[in-house]
């Protein structure tokens, strides 16, 4: 056998992999505040719902289409039927229309920073992608896409990383003007409360898809469960490009269950907002400084200290936040929003950081 034989697509032999935030193989040994998972539990009915379907069912494949949570997705968000996609995390969304509605070469802009998945996409699919830097603030100017040709634009509304949030006003000011499709990323919405979502603007656009998912203000990242809203033949044409069984059975239940407590959901993330602006008053406290931020998580650095060595005195002791080796984010650690008892246990470990 020939071991010198090298099989994999030159763009992928080359391609810089998206790195998660680590996972423990003991997350219980540990506090966790890297990957923005929400620290309160799922509705009790998700719970039970999945206790219930576990049976012989599962020999048979689940509903190709996700036909009711297609349904519940449109009662819930008043939307209709066909302007509703569901798919397995919105990662594969995110792949899906790559796959779908642009062609090698063609350019993807995205802002920086951001999401990397919307990079590493690109990259897999041998499209060009170009960087929209945002401002010293970290504030996207969304008068800086109009000045390319492309024919995508991701946007994260907040902004992974950032938190920083657009306005729905924005939004719709700048689809008036756009030509391309807008992929608009809204992952952390309903730590706003939801007031600035742009999803129903489908209704106006048909060169507008706004992207959500079950993982974080529903505590179900592990069922991986993604969900888009769009023009009904945007829509029309992810469903023939999807993978025939695309959410498992069991994953189904799970997101039509919390879409029927969604107001579980809100509760929860209405508390994971209050505790955020109480813990960025405590950073501030401490001398950090603060990006005002959106979602569920906040983007902070201390003046006198560099974010690695904070990043890995914390590790230190057990306690896992997110560093990121980037331009322009290497001064910064992004925090998680946990609960009180979590939050307590960092603050105080960063006093003793700082005071050392």
């Amino acid at each position: 056998m020939n071991s010198s034989r090298y099989f994999c697509r030159a763009n992928i032999k080359n391609l810089a992999p998206y790195v998660p935030g680590y996972q423990p193989e003991n997350p219980d040994q540990v506090i966790k505040l890297n990957a923005n998972e929400n620290p309160y539990p799922p509705s009790p009915q998700v719970l039970e719902a999945l206790r219930s379907h576990i049976s012989g069912d599962l020999r048979l494949y689940p509903n190709s289409r996700s036909s009711s949570l297609r349904r519940q997705l449109a009662q819930v968000y008043q939307m209709k039927e066909n302007q509703v996609f569901a798919a397995n995390g919105s990662d594969e969304t995110i792949s899906l229309i790559f796959r779908t509605f642009a062609d090698a070469g063609d350019l993807i802009v995205s802002p920086y920073p951001t999401y990397t998945v919307y990079q590493t996409a690109a990259e897999i699919h041998e499209m060009e992608y170009r960087s929209i830097e945002t401002d010293p603030a970290f504030q996207i100017d969304l008068q800086d896409f109009l000045s390319v040709n492309a024919k995508l634009a991701f946007i994260a509304n907040p902004n992974a990383q950032t938190g920083l949030l657009l306005t729905r006003r924005n939004i719709d000011g700048f689809l008036t003007s756009f030509d391309g499709l807008l992929v608009l990323d809204e992952t952390y919405i309903d730590f706003t409360g939801g007031a600035e979502s742009a999803y129903s603007l489908v209704r106006d656009y048909d060169n507008l898809l706004v992207l959500r998912t079950f993982s974080k203000s529903f505590s179900l990242c592990g069922i991986r469960v993604g969900y888009a809203f769009g023009h009904p033949q945007l829509i029309e044409a992810l469903d023939k490009t999807k993978d025939s069984y695309n959410i498992a059975y069991l994953n189904q239940i799970a997101a039509v269950e919390a879409l029927k407590d969604i107001d579980y959901m809100q509760k929860n993330a209405d508390r994971i907002a209050d505790n955020r602006q109480r813990f960025i008053q405590a950073l501030i406290n401490l001398s950090f400084e603060v990006i005002p931020s959106a979602g569920n998580f906040v983007l902070t650095r201390h003046p006198r200290l560099a974010a690695q060595e904070i990043y890995q005195a914390l590790k230190a002791r057990n306690i896992l936040v997110r560093w990121f080796d980037q331009r322009r984010l290497q001064d910064y650690i992004r925090i998680s929003i946990g609960t009180d008892e979590q939050l307590e246990a960092l603050l105080s470990a960063l006093q003793e950081i700082v005071n050392c």
